[in-house]
């Protein structure tokens, strides 16, 4: 049952404003709850490192990060959040569209800009890596 109350009187909380759906106007659809990027610094020195090596690149102007298995074989990359958070950390960045190469994705050769690493992605290799113990 709703709640039914006195025009008179004041609500626990104070007037509520009366809200009309208005016709022909959907609502806005639910946000999907953001997931958090779980970038250890392990994961991310070993993931710097194996970009400074050349191994990782994305794929054909979107959003896809690959590995090289060989020099013209591309897969998947399996820390795929790790990269997309260094890149829009400024660490890495996108080789120009000169530097782009063909791979084989699968069954279909696609271009592969490989990624390197900014002056404070190097920067960040470097501290890291004098931070790790051997």
């Amino acid at each position: 049952m709703g709640r039914r109350t006195d025009p008179g009187q004041l609500d626990l909380f104070g007037p509520q404003p009366v809200s009309a759906p208005v016709p022909g106007r959907a609502c806005p659809p639910p946000r999907s709850p953001r997931r958090a990027a779980s970038v250890t610094p392990t994961v991310a020195h070993d993931v710097l490192a194996e970009i400074q090596e050349g191994r990782y690149g994305a794929l054909d102007d979107s959003d896809r990060i690959v590995v090289f298995e060989d020099t013209d074989r591309v897969r998947l990359a399996t820390d795929e959040d790790t990269v997309h958070e260094l890149l829009t950390g400024g660490y890495v960045q996108r080789c120009p569209p000169r530097e782009a190469v063909s791979c084989l994705h699968g069954a279909i050769r696609r271009p592969v800009a490989p990624l390197r690493l900014t002056r404070q992605g190097r920067a960040l290799l470097h501290r890291w890596s004098a931070l790790k113990p051997y």
